[in-house]
């Protein structure tokens, strides 16, 4: 089968790995490969597991699947998958230097690969190729055990009632976690070599309020932190 030469632009993430496709980031790439060619997909998530095959794939769970490089919109998907016809592949990239509010230095990309932000992907219910938004999580331990000690104690608190005094002590106490967290965002971690440290300290559940939420714990709602 021949090869084609194919030029294409492609929308690009607003922000590398955070969800959020732009109206006008774009990227330009070429494709160099064969008109077209077969992978296997991966039934449960649509990802492809091998590319340019020639026969089914080997056990159940998985599917032979064509990439048309002549549909328009398929090529990008063709693109992303392509790099391995080539043995002289490169792509040339071009970074511009962010400063954290820690002081960390992050290189930012100004021109990604497209399969450095996207993965392709076999969407079964609209039975069409897709380019899936590599997305990472954000991070920050802290916020996350304050999060659980609110979820604790509210849990209770919205079940109970404890008397006014128990009552106001949560209120307050969950709007302390609430200002907490306001302090203390989750962090892109591939932006840091070491994420900033906590702002202020998790706020402790008062002694009485604890005393109060483990007289009704033993009807299991709700856990221990």
């Amino acid at each position: 089968m021949a090869n084609i030469t194919s030029s294409f632009t492609q929308l690009l993430p607003v922000e590398d790995f955070v969800s959020g496709i732009s109206t006008n980031k774009t990227g330009s790439y070429t494709y160099n490969g064969p008109e077209e060619f077969d992978v296997w997909v991966d039934d449960a998530t649509g990802y492809v597991i091998k590319v340019d095959v020639s026969t089914d794939p080997p056990s159940n769970g998985y599917t032979r699947k064509t990439v048309n490089a002549k549909d328009s919109s398929q090529l990008p998907m063709a693109y992303a998958l392509s790099h391995q016809f080539s043995d002289s592949y490169t792509w040339n990239y071009t970074y511009t230097e962010e400063t954290m509010g820690n002081g960390d230095k992050f290189q930012k990309m100004d021109n990604p690969d497209l399969r450095d932000v996207y993965v392709v992907a076999w969407d079964k219910n609209n039975s069409k190729w897709v380019l899936e938004q590599i997305i990472k999580p954000l991070t920050n331990d802290n916020a996350d055990a304050a999060k659980s000690r609110r979820d604790y104690v509210k849990t209770y608190g919205d079940l109970y009632d404890f008397g006014d005094s128990v009552n106001t002590k949560i209120d307050h106490y969950i709007a302390g976690i609430g200002t907490y967290l306001g302090n203390n965002p989750y962090y892109k971690s591939w932006k840091y070599v070491t994420l900033p440290s906590s702002v202020g300290t998790i706020p402790k559940i008062p002694a009485d309020v604890q005393i109060e939420l483990q007289k009704v714990s033993i009807l299991g709602v709700g856990g221990k932190v």
